[in-house]
């Protein structure tokens, strides 16, 4: 990711995290620094103004791509910017990066030097270039297999059947940022096996890295559901240990046994309210790290034309105007401002409203066959995608922007967890715009044991 670089911002101007820039009405500038390290360790040099970033273009061994990695001077290591895995130099191959699967440079694996490189490499391309369309979503999302019965008798079923309906890209990158390369596991290409490791690999899927305090060290703790994973999840970013549950969130907080009895189906109304919540009070804090002159500028993008066609046409498919459709609107907003700021500084032009609902279009995009039949509804005629073989699909920068907005340093341990979280509530929207609903009973039927 580049680097915002210009003068300080004006005074009177509410600080927050320097990866936020505008681009409207005089506001192109990189706002103050919210917290120091998260800053470097994000953004590399981006908090000594002028200072260039060093970069280098390489493949990576996170994602099997050709990619530039940035060099992140606070904690000495290289970031890809297409995977947003941390990387460093390979003394076995020097046009390649190897991944940093642990804490030190010691856990380095420079995956080009190994036997399998051009297998595995093919085997990305092919599994990520494998047409989708709803017919065959269904089918992934009600097929019989043992991963399958594993996730109805663990209490994981729900954000299993969402992992499954999601593309290969955005499962790859999901496992990247909880900690491990997927392209190397045997199962890769099978969305079953693929979505039960993220959620329950030993140590690195979500399940295991939202266990907390002597739990961790407890080896007959019990597992959690996908209940007790959101009940750590707002409880660690939203109800401080001074407060009370009931003074954050509306929803009653679930005992586990409660948790346990609503985990076992793919819908349950409690649950569907919890996430509702959850993901309102994310889309919230970001907007609230947003300028008064911000706010403005994307309600008045939001009556443009094709952006009001595109919110029309999302609603006609079941979508409602809420959390998950505003938090895309401001992200994907947050992102165009700061790339135009990066590239001409204060001469950047305005964010304009085709900009923005192509941006948003593309981020809630399903990487389905029928995607370009709904663009073209909402007046979206010429939308540029990348490549099918490239994880560039998962299109993660707008979520990386938002770590940076609310102050998460990256690779802890909530920063890989509330991507994947911000992107399960989104795949409940985007199956909602393939006409998929998830409380239909094709969903909801009891597993069999395979």
């Amino acid at each position: 990711m580049a680097r915002p670089g210009g003068p300080q911002p004006r005074a009177g101007v509410r600080p927050t995290h320097p990866g936020v820039v505008f681009a409207s009405f005089g506001c192109c500038q990189p706002r103050e620094k919210m917290d120091d390290k998260v800053a470097k360790a994000m953004y590399g040099d981006m908090a000594d103004q002028g200072v260039p970033r060093k970069k280098k273009e390489a493949l990576c061994s996170w994602c099997y791509e050709q990619a530039v990695h940035y060099f992140i001077k606070e904690t000495s290591t290289w970031l890809c910017d297409a995977c947003k895995g941390r990387t460093a130099e390979s003394p076995k191959a020097p046009d390649c990066m190897a991944r940093l699967e642990g804490s030190g440079k010691g856990s380095a694996v420079c995956a080009k030097s190994k036997s399998d490189w051009e297998e595995l490499v093919s085997k990305k391309k092919q599994a990520f270039s494998k047409p989708r369309n709803a017919t065959k979503i269904r089918y992934e999302m009600t097929r019989e297999s043992p991963y399958r019965h594993m996730a109805q008798k663990e209490g994981l079923i729900r954000p299993f059947v969402c992992l499954v309906s999601m593309s290969c890209q955005h499962r790859c990158l999901m496992a990247i940022q909880l900690g491990w390369c997927p392209i190397s596991d045997e199962g890769f290409g099978d969305p079953h096996e693929e979505s039960w490791n993220i959620l329950s690999k030993k140590g690195l899927g979500l399940r295991a890295r939202c266990v907390g305090g002597l739990n961790k060290l407890n080896p007959f703790a019990p597992l959690l559901d996908w209940v007790g994973v959101l009940n750590h999840v707002a409880s660690t970013l939203y109800v401080p240990s001074y407060m009370s549950w009931n003074d954050e969130f509306q929803c009653e907080k679930m005992t586990a046994q409660e948790g346990k009895e609503e985990s076992v189906g793919v819908h349950s109304r409690k649950v569907e309210q919890f996430e509702s919540e959850l993901m309102d009070k994310v889309s919230k804090q970001q907007r609230s790290k947003m300028n008064r002159v911000q706010v403005c500028t994307v309600a008045q993008l939001m009556t443009s034309d094709n952006l009001r066609k595109l919110m029309a046409l999302q609603q006609a498919r079941g979508v409602e105007r809420h959390s998950v459709s505003l938090f895309a609107i401001d992200s994907c907003f947050l992102q165009l401002a700061r790339d135009k700021h990066l590239e001409k500084g204060q001469d950047a032009d305005p964010v304009q409203g085709d900009e923005l609902v192509t941006a948003v279009a593309t981020f809630l995009s399903n990487l389905v066959e029928g995607d370009i039949d709904m663009f073209a509804e909402a007046g979206l005629k010429d939308v540029k995608r990348p490549s099918p073989d490239t994880i560039l699909n998962a299109n993660f920068e707008p979520l990386w922007l938002t770590l940076g907005t609310l102050g998460m340093k990256p690779h802890s341990t909530m920063a890989r967890v509330l991507p994947c979280i911000i992107l399960l509530m989104m795949q409940k929207e985007k199956l909602r715009m393939a006409q998929i609903d998830l409380t239909s009973s094709e969903f909801n039927k009891p597993s069999k044991d395979v």
